[in-house]
C-alpha cells in the first residue's frame, strides 16, 4: 500500500460561519419553534418526541413509545430493564462519575454497583420569567438552633436567574447606558429612565444556546405583539447595541422608546416596558387581574394557566432572530500522482490465468511466473481492446494518522478511472 504524507500546501483550515434564522410563535400556551407542525409517527404522537417548541440535543428515540415495565427484578449491572426506549446509565463506581442532571442525593443514596439511569431526550425550549414589583430576586439562607443546640438550615436561600445577570448586565454599560441593574442620578440626566432591576416590573425571557449558536446577530431580534390577530406593537434592536426599540405602536406617537435589552452572547432577552398597548384584556400573569397586552407580558403565556386555561389565549407573541454559528472546516487535497498507483493486489486486474500457468499439488499452489495484466482499454477499430495501458480505479480514499492506523474513508461516488499518465487531486472536506 502506498502512502502520501499531506504537504502544507495541502492541508486548511477554515472557519464557516452561518447565520441560522430562528423563529418563535406564542400562542394559547404552547410554543413553535419556525412554525414547524408535529408529525405524527406509526407509534408516537411525535416522531422527534420533544414537546412542541422543542429542540432535542440528541435525534434518539425517534418514533418509539415508551412501554410499562412489568419486570420486577432489581436494577443491577445484570439487569437493565427495557421500557422501550434508548436510555443512558452509567455503573457506580469509585470514579464517582454521575449524570449532570442527577442531583448528589440521589447519586450519594445509590451503592456502589448500582446502574444510574437517565433519559432521553434531552431537549430545550424557550422560558420567560415574570418579575412583578414585589417579587424577591433573592432570599438569605435561614439559620436555627434546635432544642439541642445545634445549628439547622430552615432555608438554603436562593438568587434567581435575574439577579444572577446583574454583573453582566451591568458590563455591557459600553454599549449602552440601558445596561445598567440600577440607574443612578447621572444616568437619568443622560436619558437613562429612572429604574432598578432589583424592584422594577419586567420580564426575562431565555433562550438556549442549541437555537443560535455562539451568540445571537445584531440587529436581527424583532418582537411582535398580535391581539386576536392585528398587528399592536413592535420592537426591534435597529442600534445593534442590545437596546430593543419600539418600531411599531397602534397607539400613534408613543414609538422609538427602549423596551428592552438583549443579551447577545447570553441568550436572554430582558423587557422592560410597561406601558399598555391597544387590544383586549386578558389575565397574562397567574394570580393577577386582566390588563391590557405590555412588553413585560412578552411570551408570558408559556409560563402558567389560569385554571385549566392558558393564559392570555387572544394575544399572540413573534420572536424572530437570527443566530451565529462558527463551524471549523479541514479542508485536505489528496493527490494520485501520474505515473503512480497503477498496480492493483484486486484479483480482476490481473489477466485470468490458464491450467498451463498453474501447477498444483499436496503441498502446494503456484501460479506462473508471468502473469498478464488484464487489458481494459477498449477499442472503436475491429480489435476488442486497444494499445495495452496500465489502469486502475480508486474506489476509497484512506485518511491515516502518523502510526498508519486507518481514522476516515472518503468514497466517490462511482469510482474514478486512474490512467498511468493522469494525475487526480481529491478535494476532502470536514466539518469539526
Amino acid at each position: 500500500m502506498s502512502y502520501y504524507r499531506f504537504t502544507r500546501n495541502q492541508k486548511f483550515v477554515n472557519t464557516l460561519k452561518l447565520f441560522p434564522e430562528l423563529k418563535f410563535t406564542i400562542y394559547n400556551g404552547s410554543a413553535y419553534y419556525n412554525d414547524a407542525p408535529n408529525f405524527s409517527g406509526s407509534f408516537t404522537g411525535s416522531i422527534v418526541t420533544p414537546e412542541q417548541g422543542s429542540l432535542s440535543l440528541y435525534e434518539l428515540n425517534v418514533d418509539r413509545a415508551e412501554v410499562p415495565i412489568t419486570d420486577t427484578t432489581p436494577v443491577g449491572t445484570d439487569q437493565i430493564l427495557n421500557n422501550g426506549l434508548i436510555r443512558p446509565w452509567i455503573v457506580k463506581d469509585g470514579s464517582r462519575m454521575n449524570f449532570r442532571t442527577s442531583t448528589s442525593e440521589a447519586f450519594v443514596g445509590t451503592d456502589i454497583g448500582e446502574v444510574i439511569m437517565g433519559s432521553y431526550p434531552l431537549s430545550a425550549s424557550i422560558s420567560k420569567e415574570y418579575y412583578g414589583t414585589t417579587t424577591a430576586r433573592s432570599a438569605s439562607a435561614q439559620i436555627d438552633t434546635d432544642a439541642n443546640g445545634d445549628l439547622t438550615v430552615d432555608s438554603t436561600g436562593y438568587v434567581t436567574h435575574l439577579l444572577a445577570l446583574k454583573n453582566t448586565i451591568n458590563y455591557y454599560g459600553y454599549l449602552s447606558p440601558q445596561f445598567q441593574y440600577s440607574s443612578d442620578s447621572d444616568m437619568i440626566n443622560a436619558g437613562v429612565h429612572n429604574r432598578d432591576f432589583g424592584t422594577n416590573e419586567l420580564g426575562l425571557v431565555s433562550i438556549p444556546s442549541m437555537f443560535y449558536g455562539s451568540q445571537i446577530k445584531k440587529g436581527t431580534v424583532k418582537l411582535d405583539i398580535y391581539c386576536t390577530g392585528s398587528l399592536v406593537a413592535t420592537a426591534e434592536d435597529t442600534l445593534r447595541n442590545g437596546e430593543l426599540i419600539e418600531t411599531y405602536n397602534e397607539f400613534a406617537g408613543s414609538t422609538g422608546s427602549c423596551v428592552g435589552l438583549v443579551l447577545y452572547n447570553e441568550g436572554f432577552l430582558i423587557l422592560t416596558g410597561a406601558a399598555r398597548q391597544a387590544g383586549l384584556t386578558e389575565v397574562y400573569v397567574t394570580g393577577e387581574s386582566v390588563d391590557y397586552p405590555r412588553w413585560v407580558y412578552f411570551a408570558q403565556s408559556i409560563s402558567g394557566t389560569v385554571g385549566s386555561r392558558a393564559l392570555a389565549p387572544n394575544t399572540t407573541f413573534t420572536m424572530a432572530m437570527s443566530g451565529t454559528t462558527n463551524t471549523q472546516v479541514l479542508t485536505m487535497f489528496a493527490t494520485a500522482p501520474k505515473g503512480q498507483l497503477n498496480h492493483s493486489n484486486n484479483p480482476s486486474y490481473l489477466k485470468s490465468v490458464t491450467k498451463r500457468d498453474v501447477s498444483t499439488g499436496s503441498y502446494g499452489y503456484i501460479e506462473g511466473e508471468e502473469i498478464r495484466i488484464k487489458n481494459v482499454v477498449s477499442s472503436s477499430y475491429n480489435t476488442p481492446t486497444g494499445s495495452f495501458e496500465k489502469m486502475t480505479y480508486i474506489s476509497k480514499v484512506g485518511l491515516y494518522d502518523k502510526n498508519k492506523n486507518l481514522i476516515a474513508v472518503a468514497k466517490p461516488a462511482t469510482p474514478i478511472k486512474k490512467s498511468i499518465n493522469k494525475d487526480f487531486t481529491f478535494k476532502l472536506k470536514l466539518d469539526i
